[in-house]
């Protein structure tokens, strides 16, 4: 199963608009994107940046690093996951929903899929 066989899962998900798995450096190493106005590069390298820093926030306060983050706008909800720091492939992944999106379903869906991602990438 290719990075791409596995990111098509998540097309089916209510308010989809892209999803990407990156090196935990903000790399892209696969992308989709059902709207063509999102640049997964841009986006998940800019995203990526801020997750890091929640990965250092989340560590000084004695609670370990990130494994996920959730940022909601008003046109939309940006969901990011990580393998763990200390997983032998350290990588991201992000999803990109618009403003009535299933929230739910794309968070359950990226919990099934990071084991099948890391598998490929290991």
């Amino acid at each position: 199963m290719s990075l791409e066989d596995i990111l098509a899962e998540m097309k089916s998900i209510k308010g989809y608009k892209a999803s990407g798995i990156m090196t935990f450096t903000g790399e892209m190493l696969a992308s989709d994107a059902s709207d063509p106005d999102i640049d997964l590069d841009i986006v998940g390298a800019t995203f990526n940046d801020i997750f890091r820093g929640a990965h250092e926030a989340s560590g000084k306060v004695g609670l370990q690093s990130a494994k996920e983050t959730t940022i909601q706008t008003p046109n939309g909800t940006i969901i990011m996951f990580c393998s763990g720091v200390d997983s032998p492939t350290h990588f991201h992944v992000i999803s990109v929903l618009d403003a009535d999106g299933n929230q739910a379903l794309a968070k359950l869906s990226l919990e099934k899929l990071m084991p099948k991602i890391a598998e490929v990438l290991n």
